[in-house]
């Protein structure tokens, strides 16, 4: 059977079917709806640049990202705050022995930049409104904070009614720990087993989930995982 509109030219690619057994279906943000490496790339250049960090572009961005899943992963381990995190960041980025607000205020340097570049992918608003227009609860579940999540859906058009954003700082425990899926899915009013999740990290958004009795859909737009585009999902009405 061909496929309708923007799938036809998925049509030899694999089509993942949520079916009238899921009743909440679960996004992760960064990776999966907007393309957070591209904006932190940029904003790690232009950041840099601004501080006089010296370096090739590859360097410097590999720098940064190597730092930025260091302390990160430190914070979804319940280990540090999430504003600990930006905060040791920016003090190993730079090499400086910057106190608290000072790490904060270098901090804003960079998020001024990576907020620039913010682009939702173009199969995300899609999705969205596909999954929403199947009769089912939808939700953003992201390990940000709220303020710089919700502001990425407001700036790049994802913002929808009656879609929560629930956030690790608002749930109290980051992805993978079972609890932050647990709270994500009782959130939504749905027990575990009746969410998705569909999302770009396998240790996040994969293992973690599937682990707390979710299920999960891997997305790898480099062909690795599930799915390669988010096209490739459909829902059956509820």
């Amino acid at each position: 059977m061909a496929l309708p509109g923007p799938h036809r030219a998925l049509a030899r690619l694999r089509v993942v079917l949520i079916d009238a057994s899921i009743t909440t279906v679960l996004f992760d943000l960064d990776g999966t709806l907007l393309d957070h490496d591209q904006a932190a790339r940029q904003g790690a250049l232009e950041f840099a640049r601004e501080l006089g960090i010296r370096g090739r572009d590859d360097q410097i961005v590999r720098t940064w990202f190597r730092i930025e899943k260091r302390w990160f992963t430190r914070f979804e381990r319940s280990e540090i705050t999430h504003l600990a995190q930006r905060i040791g960041r920016c003090r190993e980025f730079t090499g400086r022995d910057l106190t608290d607000d000072e790490a904060l205020e270098v901090y804003e340097l960079y998020l001024r930049h990576y907020r620039a570049a913010w682009r939702a992918f173009g199969d995300a608003a899609p999705a969205l409104d596909r999954a929403l227009g199947s009769g089912r609860a939808v939700g953003i579940f992201t390990n940000g904070e709220p303020k710089m999540q919700g502001a990425k859906l407001a700036d790049t058009g994802l913002a929808r009614e009656d879609m929560p954003l629930l956030t690790a700082v608002g749930l109290g425990a980051a992805k993978p720990q079972p609890q932050s899926y647990e709270r994500a899915a009782q959130a939504m009013g749905a027990q575990p087993e009746q969410c998705v999740l569909i999302g770009d990290s396998q240790r996040n958004d994969v293992s973690g989930a599937r682990n707390a009795g979710m299920r999960a859909v891997h997305l790898n737009r480099a062909g690795h995982g599930e799915i390669t585009s988010l096209d490739q999902l459909e829902f059956t009405p509820r």
